[in-house]
């Protein structure tokens, strides 16, 4: 027993009072059973007055809301759970914070709720929810994973939620809710792995998975599990990357629809060059192309799966070739998806050109690798561009450290890249 000092700090920093505290438990218990918590100020004057760890409902919602492990509140786990697994310290994104970001990002676009009276959420609702996801896809498409559309994603997907909560709706419409809610939080998690911030990535993980599940959208469930196989991939835990990537080909919809069997056998091919031997990749790619050829192009299917053409799979093999080493097939890889790639794809584009220099660069040709490497348009040198440019400054130093090339390229990575 004992004040719970920290507890009080940490409302104290956000403003809330015990009430709005209760409130904040309550939605989150509500969004994630379906049933409304029952906390009051009473029972947030005790937790006030403990240490004691709470049980597993009411730390799971304080963990939620403020954003931190039920150790960071002040609270003393018992001692079977000292040890806490890695991803227990992976921070979760709080509601009442989205909530003005979800109001700002739909301002003029989502009709206000009603003040009084029933509110019934419509398809035309969820459709207009629906543009604004796609102008999110759009902008990622050209400018990559920034935070700020990590967080617009983000407040999208607690409107989505919010919706939900607020309002009643068909079965249908519900489903469609929580598969563009599942879909949202996927994509703020494809921009967190974009911009390589990976705890970010995964709190966001988590919750994609959950969603996806509710909604039953198989699309979205692939969708979730092949973004699951590239944060996994980035972090180093190829063994898991390669199972997300099954779990993603396993869906029924991979069975029905070639197009989605292209999209999992391609990028199971870029973990299987950390796991599998070279002829599993060649396998799968050359797979993944006819499947592709054999895919209807007029099947109407979600605005996120625009990305997956012939261009993507030439980039995904760039890419399997460049973690095989196989540096003259990783250029031509490159070459074919530049010629490939369309032109609203500009993120893609400087990935691709990033990774060209690279492989241009192990094969000896110093200065094309360099010339190769100022064609990245600054603008796009964030993330994972600027991450693979970063290796390439290094490996030019190492390779020809005196030569003219590489003085340049110092030159313009202080000069252009880092003004």
């Amino acid at each position: 027993m004992g004040e719970n000092a920290i507890l009080r700090k940490r409302m104290a920093k956000l403003g809330l009072t015990r009430a709005e505290l209760a409130r904040e438990m309550n939605l989150v218990l509500k969004r994630l059973t379906g049933r409304h918590g029952t906390y009051s100020e009473r029972t947030i004057h005790d937790l006030l007055t403990r240490t004691r760890t709470p049980r597993s409902r009411t730390t799971l919602a304080l963990e939620t809301v403020f954003d931190c492990p039920i150790a960071d509140l002040g609270f003393v786990p018992p001692a079977r759970h000292h040890q806490q697994h890695p991803e227990d310290t992976v921070k979760r994104r709080t509601f009442f914070v989205a909530a003005p970001l979800a109001a700002a990002a739909t301002a003029g676009v989502i009709p206000p709720r009603p003040k009084s009276g029933p509110h019934r959420i419509g398809a035309a609702d969820v459709e207009r929810l629906e543009q604004l996801h796609d102008q999110a896809i759009d902008t990622d498409d050209q400018s990559g994973g920034t935070e700020a559309t990590e967080r617009r994603c983000a407040a999208l997907a607690e409107k989505s939620l919010e919706m939900q909560r607020e309002g009643s709706a068909s079965g249908r419409v519900r489903s469609r809710l929580y598969a563009l809610a599942a879909s949202l939080t996927d994509s703020s998690m494809w921009a967190a792995i974009d911009g390589r911030r990976t705890d970010a990535a995964q709190a966001h993980l988590h919750h994609a998975v959950t969603l996806a599940s509710l909604s039953g959208d198989q699309a979205v469930q692939i969708r979730v599990w092949g973004h699951a196989a590239a944060l996994y991939r980035q972090m180093g835990r190829y063994t898991d990357s390669t199972a997300a990537s099954e779990a993603a080909r396993a869906v029924p919809l991979c069975r029905t629809d070639p197009f989605y069997a292209s999209m999992t056998r391609a990028r199971l091919s870029l973990h299987q060059a950390h796991t599998g031997s070279r002829a599993d990749v060649l396998r799968s790619l050359d797979q993944a192309r006819k499947d592709l050829s054999r895919a209807d192009a007029g099947e109407r299917r979600p605005r996120w799966t625009r990305f997956y053409d012939s261009a993507e799979i030439e980039l995904l093999a760039l890419q399997a070739h460049t973690e095989m080493g196989r540096w003259q097939e990783a250029e031509a890889r490159a070459h074919h998806a530049l010629a490939l790639l369309r032109p609203s794809m500009v993120r893609n584009r400087a990935l691709t050109t990033a990774y060209l220099a690279g492989a241009q660069l192990q094969q000896g040709e110093v200065g094309l690798a360099v010339a190769t490497a100022q064609s990245v348009p600054a603008t796009a040198v964030h993330g994972r561009v600027e991450h693979l440019l970063g290796t390439f400054t290094t490996r030019l130093i190492a390779t020809a450290p005196s030569s003219s090339p590489t003085q340049e390229w110092t030159a313009y990575r202080k000069d252009v890249l880092s003004a």
